[in-house]
């Protein structure tokens, strides 16, 4: 029998109770006075997020409790927690001015992000399939949601009925992957699938195999890897940029936490199956990611191609030993999260009057009106590409240096001729800030003071994570031990 402890639950508790007293609020709000929502979100999330750092820097409050061996509270978990609910504070900071200055406030973005992030939580904290499709879901649905909350634009509606599309059919691979190793393994308890699948006899082995096809087709769509990679650039481009940015840095770094519990962590006897199928994928999503955001002459839609070359840097450090892939894809996730917050919250703090700036020539001069901010982007922008001292950086050589000890020299230097290819289409957007003449007069807005606080931690983190790595390089090796 499991002991039964709902301590695990209690970020995730507080998360929904928040995203219901939100949603009261907004329902009960006069018509024609500013809604609480902000204010009532942050204090949740700061709630939730001071719970998770107390949970994990003290196992007295329940630091490796589990709920009926269903729902845990591992270190691995509690490293997600903490980066999940920290990137939904810096997206609900950088939010308000950007609704208001497309088309109005609107309080249920923050209904919808708060029961995202429940499933984001729940996501990479169940260690049982059934309840990992449940909260899988519940993240899904929200997000197609948030993807159109901009009704006045088509472009936004079609991002939603895309991703709502191309999710269900995914969902339907993932849950039938899940169904073939319930029917090996008779139970969706993660720990006896391993068992199950470790024992499986040579008729069985095909069944799991086929399994796990499946379930890498369900997560490559999350992650957005090639060949499941379409809906990604109509997706990003098409969104709220700030919902945009919670899809790149928040739902990657859930799904992959997802990823790494099934896989490396539940699924270590069909190694030899599944990990050559993934350093092939990873080594076509960088080639095709990359390839795809050189055409690319809308920022958005370049960043989404980004997004895709990502997933596929990450899936390369999945092939090395579960301990040290799990290291390096954690510790990149901290990385390409701030990263991402960083770059799709400066564009969305500079939109004023419904636009933003989503070219070349929309961000040309930047480097003389706005030093700042063309600063901040630089520094997006060159950790993207993995330039040194930046968190990219550090993050890339762990990635690149597992493959390489588990025998895939070949995928390392493929990941470091696309990190040479992605120089041209990031640092052009540096060339066009600093070397270009901006058109007119600036059309864009002065951040406020929220996003430039969300901003500020995207940057403190991206050139900390840079120079001095190892706090987090520790938490990330003591969360992959938990797996």
């Amino acid at each position: 029998m499991f002991a039964v402890d709902l301590r695990p639950l209690l970020p995730a508790l507080i998360v929904a109770i928040t995203a219901l007293v939100v949603l009261l609020a907004q329902a009960f709000t006069p018509k024609g006075s500013r809604s609480p929502s902000m204010g009532l979100t942050v204090t949740g999330l700061a709630g939730a997020l001071l719970l998770s750092l107390t949970m994990a820097a003290d196992a007295r409050y329940g630091r490796g409790a589990t709920t009926g061996g269903t729902y845990v509270a591992d270190d691995f978990a509690l490293f997600f927690h903490v980066l999940l609910i920290g990137l939904a504070l810096m997206a609900t900071l950088l939010s308000p001015a950007y609704y208001r200055e497309n088309g109005g406030e609107r309080g249920e973005f923050y209904t919808l992000m708060l029961f995202s992030l429940v499933g984001m939580l729940g996501l990479v904290s169940t260690t049982e399939m059934i309840s990992m499709f449940v909260a899988l879901e519940i993240m899904s649905v929200a997000l197609y949601a948030l993807a159109g909350t901009r009704r006045d634009q088509i472009e936004s509606q079609e991002s939603a009925l895309k991703y709502f599309v191309t999710g269900a059919f995914a969902s339907a691979f993932l849950l039938f992957g899940m169904a073939l190793l319930y029917g090996l393994a008779g139970s969706t308890q993660l720990a006896r699938v391993a068992r199950g699948v470790a024992s499986a006899s040579p008729e069985q082995v095909p069944l799991a195999v086929l399994g796990c096809g499946l379930l890498i087709v369900g997560f490559g769509f999350k992650v957005a890897s090639v060949p499941f990679h379409m809906w990604t650039p109509d997706v990003y481009e098409g969104a709220p940029t700030t919902v945009t940015a919670l899809m790149a840095a928040g739902v990657k770094a859930a799904a992959f936490g997802a990823f790494l519990r099934v896989f490396p962590g539940s699924l270590p006897a069909l190694r030899e199956e599944w990990v050559p199928a993934l350093a092939a994928l990873a080594a076509i999503t960088m080639v095709i990611g990359n390839l795809g955001a050189l055409a690319q002459s809308n920022l958005k839609r370049m960043l989404a191609f980004s997004s895709v070359a990502h997933a596929g840097y990450l899936m390369s450090g999945m092939v090395g030993q579960s301990e040290a892939a799990g290291q390096a894809v954690l510790f990149y996730l901290v990385a390409y999260g701030a990263v991402n917050m960083g770059t799709f919250g400066l564009l969305a703090s500079l939109s004023k009057g419904g636009r933003e700036p989503l070219s070349l020539q929309d961000v040309a001069g930047l480097g003389e009106r706005r030093p700042a901010l063309a600063a901040a982007l630089t520094v997006f922008l060159i950790s993207l590409t993995g330039v040194p001292i930046s968190a990219g950086f550090v993050g890339k050589f762990y990635l690149f240096g597992a493959a390489v000890n588990a025998g895939y020299t070949s995928l390392a230097i493929v990941g470091v001729l696309m990190s040479v290819v992605s120089a041209f289409y990031y640092l052009r957007v540096v060339v066009a800030m600093y070397m270009r003449e901006g058109e007119g007069e600036d059309a864009w807005a002065a951040p406020e003071a929220s996003a430039r606080l969300s901003l500020l931690v995207a940057v403190v983190v991206t050139l900390g994570l840079g120079v001095w790595p190892a706090p987090v390089l520790d938490l990330a090796r003591a969360a992959a031990l938990a797996l």
